[in-house]
């Protein structure tokens, strides 16, 4: 009986030392489970700090996405590029500069300018052998001063002369005889000039004559045109000075 209750005391004794020893252990895992809120309370209040932070080099202002209001940011190779390496819209490509060799006319053109011609001289042909009725234009320049610049005939509104340069006609100069046709028509001058002492003094002429070719007869028609203009040598000088200038027509039948 004794021994029995030897062993009970024993298993008790064995009993309550390992409860003592059981007890920190859960204190210690007791401890682990309160640390971990701890932790999660420390990580979220160290992750506003860390967004609040501005990143370094700006990079936060251009990221891949932009700003909201400066849109998207360029791509890369497009904002590295140097402006003189894009060539401008309106620059001509190589191909398509002029070669520099003059290409030579078509065949067909040399063939049209030949024809045109060709039906000039079958008009005048004609108008020759339709009307027997002449008209001839005589001109005669007089100012020992005064220089052509141009001077053209016309005859009904077209030009049948245009003078070459440095013309002259001091004397009598035949400018135009042709066949017309009988009736009435207009014999026009278009004249500028210039004078010889000062070229800054010049002077504008148009006139028209109205003229009757009778059937069959050749009309001689003499224009002398008149220069006597002093302007170039008084005004300069004395603050005064005129243009004097006519153009007369004598018309008669000759034959």
């Amino acid at each position: 009986m004794r021994k029995r209750l030897a062993w009970l005391a024993l298993f008790a004794c064995a009993s309550l030392v390992s409860a003592a020893l059981a007890q920190p252990s859960k204190k210690a895992a007791t401890s682990k489970e309160e640390a971990k809120p701890d932790a999660a309370k420390a990580a979220a209040k160290a992750e506003p700090d860390k967004a609040d932070k501005p990143v370094a080099g700006g990079e936060a202002a251009s990221g891949t996405s932009g700003s909201d209001d400066l849109g998207p940011a360029p791509p890369k190779n497009v904002a590295e590029q140097k402006p003189e390496q894009k060539p401008s819209p309106l620059t001509p490509k190589p191909e398509e500069f002029p070669s520099g060799v003059a290409k030579p006319p078509p065949f067909e053109y040399d063939k049209l300018l030949g024809d045109i011609a060709a039906l000039r001289s079958r008009v005048a042909a004609l108008t020759t052998t339709l009307f027997a009725s002449k008209l001839r234009v005589v001109v005669e320049t007089k100012g020992d001063d005064a220089r052509l610049a141009s001077f053209n005939i016309t005859l009904d509104d077209g030009v049948v002369f245009a003078a070459p340069d440095h013309f002259s006609a001091d004397d009598e100069r035949i400018v135009y005889e042709h066949a017309v046709a009988p009736g009435h028509h207009v014999v026009g001058i278009e004249i500028e000039r210039y004078d010889a002492r000062n070229k800054e003094y010049r002077t504008w002429q148009s006139s028209r004559f109205s003229v009757v070719i009778p059937e069959s007869k050749l009309v001689d028609t003499h224009l002398t045109i008149v220069d006597k203009s002093d302007m170039a040598s008084d005004f300069p000088g004395g603050q005064d000075g005129e243009y004097d200038l006519r153009v007369k027509l004598r018309a008669r039948v000759v034959e």
